[in-house]
């Protein structure tokens, strides 16, 4: 890879987190005190938000989550394809018991 690519890639990286603080901070400040009565924020609680966001939704990062449920699915269809048909059925009464029925009966 080109070194002025990357160069770039980490400024825009920059630029967008700085960019995405500063407006959060700014809807925050605008909308929440007067809606909730919540103190205002700094830049650096703005980015805190952003931080603590990412970390419970998650967001972002497809390239790496695609590579991980990739290689997820194919585990588990590697394991669905060693059951015979009832250790399969009873898998499946399980997931449904757990999460409810997903597909709609005929």
């Amino acid at each position: 890879m080109n070194s002025n690519f990357i160069l770039k890639a980490v400024a825009g990286f920059i630029a967008m987190f700085l960019i995405v603080g500063v407006v959060l901070m700014y809807l925050w400040n605008w909308l929440m005190p007067e809606l909730f009565q919540w103190q205002t924020i700094t830049i650096f609680q703005a980015w805190g938000l952003l931080l603590i966001a990412k970390i419970l939704f998650g967001g972002g990062g497809g390239h790496f989550k695609n590579k991980w449920k990739g290689a997820w699915g194919e585990h588990m269809k590697q394991k669905l394809d060693a059951m015979s048909p009832d250790e399969r059925e009873r898998c499946r009464q399980q997931l449904e018991a757990r999460c409810g029925k997903w597909k709609k009966e005929a």
